[in-house]
Order: structure tokens, then sequence, then C-alpha cells
């Protein structure tokens, strides 16, 4: 039966007394009418619902028909329109995060511009971990520095040990979406001092994952000749990883009576070598001082054994190299972390100055 129900008899038109049959002829149609909409034979149009909650729907009203598809709607989640699907959600997500399009469609992220960077800065070997809160676009720089050389203790008299190489600095920039969720970070150890006639001992090399490395400085030699500042690539030359300047442009190795040269910029516009170590002795008896650097560690200085002892080279952004031994004080200065080079010592006395420790920063800005 259609709506809307017509009844045939009325008392409109009636000229007559009704017969009874008619009158039930009518309630029929009404009562048939209504029980079709109840059981969904007849259809409604141009309804109007005022009040009142509809229950008993065996399935959600679909989004071609007005509803949303979907029988519960998550608690202040984001609704998002799917054509003639039922609707998508955007979870909150950390907090701080806003609204953004990827190109395709709405994403809940860090916001772009501001917040707060996150650092983690390791002065031992550890475990770098990707923080959360940051988009897979954020900018991350990488910083690190090798391990300072230490000093040697002279083996001839009248001569003051050589001292040792300021540790390399490299400097990285990358995405977060290039790193792993975490990452393996080696700082190199600053080389240990002596307390023998002995040259001193080669900083280590400090790395962040397979990404970057920098190498620590070269030790200084028992017969007064500094060690080298670390550069870009190992080498098992005397001057130990940091190798010749001339390739590797971190501080060159120096012969007797000179100071160590400063590390220069290397091949790549965010790398610097470490200054060289100071040796012994200059024309006038006073042991030679360490090279200075920008950012890797400076060179440690020499020893003397009748004069005044070569200062520790100085760094902007690495560790000082430390200053060197005499006879009336012996012991040689540590080189300040990260990667500051040790100073000699003089003949037969005294312990030879260590060279200070890497080190790396790896800092994620937002965006």
């Amino acid at each position: 039966m259609a709506l809307p129900i017509s009844v045939t008899y009325t008392f409109a038109t009636a000229t007559s007394a009704i017969p009874l049959s008619q009158l039930d002829a009518n309630f029929t149609t009404v009562v048939n009418g209504v029980n079709g909409i109840g059981n969904g034979t007849n259809a409604l149009s141009n309804v109007q619902i005022t009040g009142g909650t509809i229950t008993g729907l065996s399935s959600a009203i679909p989004v071609a028909s007005g509803g949303t598809g979907s029988a519960n709607l998550t608690l202040n989640n984001v609704i998002l329109g799917n054509n003639t699907g039922a609707v998508q959600v955007v979870a909150p997500g950390t907090s701080g995060n806003v609204l953004t399009s990827n190109g395709t469609t709405w994403v809940s992220q860090a916001a772009g511009g501001g917040g707060t960077a996150n650092v983690q800065t390791f002065t031992s070997s550890g475990t770098w971990t990707k923080p959360s809160g940051f988009g897979t676009g954020s900018r991350v720089l990488i910083e690190i520095w090798g391990g300072g050389g230490s000093g040697g203790r002279s083996a001839t008299s009248g001569l003051g040990g050589g001292a040792g190489g300021g540790g390399a600095y490299t400097q990285l920039w990358t995405t977060l979406s290039s790193l792993g969720a975490t990452e393996s970070v080696t700082v190199g150890a600053g080389g240990t001092s002596v307390s023998t006639n002995v040259s001193g001992n080669a900083g280590g090399t400090s790395s962040f994952g397979s990404y970057a490395s920098a190498y620590g400085g070269g030790f200084g030699q028992v017969n007064s000749v500094g060690g080298g500042g670390g550069g870009q690539l190992s080498s098992t030359t005397d001057e130990g990883p940091g190798s010749p300047w001339r390739v590797q442009f971190g501080g060159c190795q120096t012969a007797l009576g000179q100071g160590g040269s400063g590390g220069g910029q290397a091949g790549k516009a965010n790398f610097w070598g470490g200054g060289g170590g100071g040796s012994g002795l200059t024309s006038n008896g006073n042991g030679g001082a360490g090279g200075a650097s920008y950012m890797g560690g400076g060179g440690g200085g020499a020893a003397s054994t009748t004069g005044t002892a070569g200062s520790g080279g100085t760094s902007v952004g690495g560790g000082n190299g430390g200053a060197g031994g005499t006879n009336a004080s012996p012991n040689g200065t540590a080189g300040s972390v990260p990667g500051g080079g040790g100073g000699g010592s003089p003949y037969n006395t005294g312990t030879s100055g260590a060279g200070g420790a890497g080190k790396c920063i790896v800092t994620v800005f937002p965006g």
C-alpha cells in the first residue's frame, strides 16, 4: 500500500446513512497503512521528527542516507570525509600536536617552526634513541669529537716530551627519517698518560652509527716530536690517527723546536681538524705551544727541561690542549673534553698529560 492513505468512504461525501460495512472497510484501510509503516511495507516521505529517540536500527545509517556509516565515534577524534564510505577519524596523538595536511589527508603531528629541540649528549659510548613528537622531515645536527692524544715523556737529556694532538671534529646535517629508531654511539677515549720514558697514546675515534666519524689526535713522541691533530682519515704513521695536514687538514705533526700547527678545514665546509701537539725544544729552550683549532681539540704543549713549557692550544668548540711540564713541575696537564691534546713531560721525570675524551651531541629540531 502506498502512502498517503486514501479512505474511500467519508462522512463529507455521505448523503445518507453510511453502512457499517463501509466503515469497517475504512478502518481496515487505516490499520493496514499503519501496520505497513511498522513493518516497512509503506515508506514515509516528507516527515519531520521533532523529538524522541530512534531505536532498534539493525545497522548504522549509511552516508548516502545522511548517516556516518559508523556505529560508534571515538571520543575527541576528528571526523574526516570518505566519499560514500563510513567516515574516517584522526586521533589527537601527542600533547601539542596539530592537524596537518600531508597533501593527501590530515594527520596529527608535532607543530613545525616552533617547540623545543631534543638534545642527547654522549660523553661515553651508548645508544641514541629517536625522540617522539617530531615530524619525519625534522632536521638533525650530529656533532662528533675524537679523543685527544696524550703527551710523551722524553728519553733524551735536555729535551722535553712531545705533546698530543687534538681530536678532530665532524658535523653532519640530516633528516630524522634517515635515521633508525636507535643508533650506536661510540665516544673515543683520550690517550692515556705515560709515566716512563716512552711516547704517549693516540686518541680514540668517535662515531655515530655508520653516518660519521671523528678521528683522534696523534700521540706525543718520546723524542720530542708532537703528535698530529685528528683528521678525516685514519693513519698508521707515527702521528697516530691524525694524518698529515697535507691530506687531512688536521694539525700537522711537528718536528723538534716547533709549535704545533693549527687544525684547518678539511675538504668539507663542516669539518675541522684538531690542533697539532707542540714539540721541544725551541731555540730558547722552551717547549713548543700546541696548535689551536676552531672546532677540533686544541693540541697539547710540549715539555721543557731548561726553560718554559709550551702552552696548550685553544679551541672555540672543542677542548683546550694541556700545557707541558718542566723539571720544577714535571707533570703535563691533561687536555680538556672534548678532544684536547695532553701536555708532554720532561726527561726522566713526571707523568704526561692524558688526552681529553671525545664527545657526541645529537640535536633534533622541530619541523
